[in-house]
């Protein structure tokens, strides 16, 4: 009985494994799963490549045996602080990642701020940016979602970023410092293409804290209005010191200027831009950012770009100012209409006298206030840099010798920037 009992259960089990076998077999011998191709990533954005220090080892850095690094961000905009100092960056990931050198781009400082406060597109020089000088600097991160507008400040340099709130949630439009305490933010809502609602913040502690000094949603009809008006879409803001403020305005095809003298709780109209027979034939008119040429200074200017829907030409020319602001003077540049993708590139003015602008792959530069231009000599690295990245986001010299020049090809997601110390006349990649 024990015996028959062992030898079924034996032959069970042997059924078993012969079927987990016959199993095995079968799967073994069906055709596999079918394989797909990886699939597309988006094009990595791609930077130069720089010699990075920390900002502590910057006075004694050794160039040649310092770290080279791949900036691995596509910079998108940049500002030179003096002949040496400048700023670079560009957003990736979410994460603004910024770069700083004071030795004329021989080395790098990173002084991006924490990784936890996130961007979402990327920041303008002189509407989410600004420096005084290269110690002190502001970045705003606009309001988000469940995100709050929020002030970043550093006064090392970068080392260091303090944060603080903005009691605004609107887009921030313009940021003006005449000091290192004193500044303005611009915010506007219910905007388009021809008007906004237009607020005004002041700070008096470097950005600690802001105080709203003027609104245009309040509007009494039975009072003076003396607030920059809904009508216009700001383009520029900039206060020669503590008092003395102009704002620019683009309202559809006309452009205006609003003055302050009590520091931007009162606002009045200024010149009237458009007396000038040289706009009239302009389909539409496009003013820059009023700038002036050095801190104090009473001269300045600013661009004028006439617009032809028919032939998708700009034509800039200037306006001057040499009392403060106070009246601007029209100067025709004799230079020819702008086409292609570069034709919204304004010229670059270091005084009244001296600029630069750039038709093609060759750089031009007028004595004399834009009266003549001369082409300077061709720059072969200028050249074949422009070949690679066809599209310019920015020029600016600070000094008769200084200047530098981004350059993009939107469709790579790619970027590099130049450097001139000759005037212009030769380049090479920073």
């Amino acid at each position: 009985m024990t015996f028959k009992h062992t030898g079924w259960r034996t032959a069970a089990v042997l059924a078993v494994i012969l079927t987990f076998m016959l199993t095995a077999a079968c799967s073994s011998s069906s055709p596999p799963e079918p394989s797909f191709a990886p699939q597309p990533t988006e094009a990595p954005e791609e930077g130069q490549t720089i010699t990075l220090i920390t900002p502590p080892d910057a006075k004694n850095v050794d160039n040649e045996s310092a770290p080279k690094y791949q900036i691995q961000t596509r910079l998108t905009d940049f500002r030179l602080l003096s002949e040496s100092a400048g700023l670079a960056w560009g957003v990736t990931k979410n994460e603004l990642r910024m770069y700083m050198t004071r030795d004329n781009g021989s080395t790098w400082s990173n002084i991006s701020p924490s990784t936890n406060v996130q961007f979402l597109s990327n920041p303008v020089y002189g509407q989410d940016i600004f420096f005084t000088d290269p110690n002190n600097g502001w970045i705003i991160r606009s309001a988000s979602g469940q995100t709050e507008t929020v002030v970043l400040r550093t006064t090392d340099g970068g080392l260091q970023w303090k944060i603080s709130s903005f009691p605004d949630s609107n887009t921030v439009t313009s940021i003006f410092f005449n000091n290192t305490q004193y500044g303005w933010l611009m915010t506007t809502w219910d905007a388009n293409a021809t008007k906004s609602s237009k607020a005004l913040y002041a700070t008096a502690d470097g950005g600690a804290t802001w105080n709203m000094v003027m609104q245009n949603e309040q509007y009494n009809p039975s009072l003076p209005n003396n607030t920059i008006p809904m009508a216009g879409v700001t383009t520029g803001m900039i206060f020669r010191d503590n008092l003395r403020g102009f704002v620019t305005l683009q309202t559809g095809a006309l452009p205006k200027i609003y003055m302050t003298q009590d520091g931007g709780a009162t606002w009045a109209q200024g010149q009237d831009f458009l007396v000038n027979p040289q706009l009239s034939t302009c389909d539409k008119v496009i003013t820059g950012e009023p700038q002036f040429f050095a801190n104090g200074s009473t001269s300045g200017w600013m661009p004028v770009g006439c617009q032809k829907e028919k032939t998708g030409s700009i034509e800039y020319n200037g306006y001057f100012t040499a009392n403060g602001g106070m009246n601007w003077k029209f100067a025709v540049f004799n230079f020819r209409e702008q086409t292609g993708i570069n034709r919204h590139l304004a010229p670059d003015f270091l005084n009244s006298t001296t600029g630069w602008t750039l038709s093609g792959d060759l750089l031009y530069k007028t004595v004399n206030g834009g009266t003549t231009w001369s082409a300077l000599p061709a720059s072969s690295v200028l050249q074949s840099k422009l070949l690679e990245y066809p599209e310019i986001v920015k020029l600016q010299f600070i000094s008769g010798d200084v200047g530098w020049l981004l350059i993009q090809k939107e469709e790579n997601r790619r970027s590099i920037l130049l450097q001139t110390t000759n005037g212009g006349v030769s380049w090479r990649v920073l």
